[in-house]
């Protein structure tokens, strides 16, 4: 079978091959264009928090539990954790919302969630949405260290 295939395949000319090499690297260039110009318009995002176990970069970021963004890098601000991402910018977004980290259950995945609030929506047009009241989350192992040190 595989000898069958090595003859036909050698049946072809030297600028058939070359052809279709052409072709094929054209349509994933085409393709590549197509998609990274699909992306919806989005906002930045920052939220400071004093704890971010769990989250990391390409974590979501939820509203109302469906994802409309991601985490895209952390800063260290003095004792605090900037984190830095983006939101779609069709989502309005009150100014008094509050993020604040969860997770799917109780050892599940954490993302950010927006707990939307009932001021205006943020200015959409400076493409920056700063959320000033945050909300930390606890975890089980940081609960633990907690009664591990009340022991001592």
């Amino acid at each position: 079978m595989a000898a069958q295939i090595k003859i036909e395949l050698d049946s072809y000319s030297k600028v058939f091959h070359l052809k279709i090499g052409f072709l094929f690297i054209f349509t994933i260039f085409t393709l590549y264009f197509l998609f990274s110009k699909i992306n919806p318009p989005t906002n930045y995002f920052k939220a400071t928090f004093n704890y971010v176990e769990g989250i990391e970069i390409g974590s979501d970021i939820k509203l109302a539990g469906i994802a409309i963004g991601k985490v895209t890098n952390f800063e260290i601000d003095n004792d605090l954790v900037e984190v830095l991402g983006f939101i779609n910018q069709d989502i309005d977004i009150p100014k008094d919302s509050t993020a604040s980290i969860r997770s799917d259950g109780l050892f599940g995945k954490k993302s950010i969630l927006i707990n939307p609030g009932f001021d205006t929506p943020f200015d959409s047009s400076d493409n920056n949405i700063n959320f000033i009241e945050t909300a930390d989350s606890y975890s089980i192992d940081m609960f633990l260290r907690y009664l591990t040190n009340l022991n001592e």
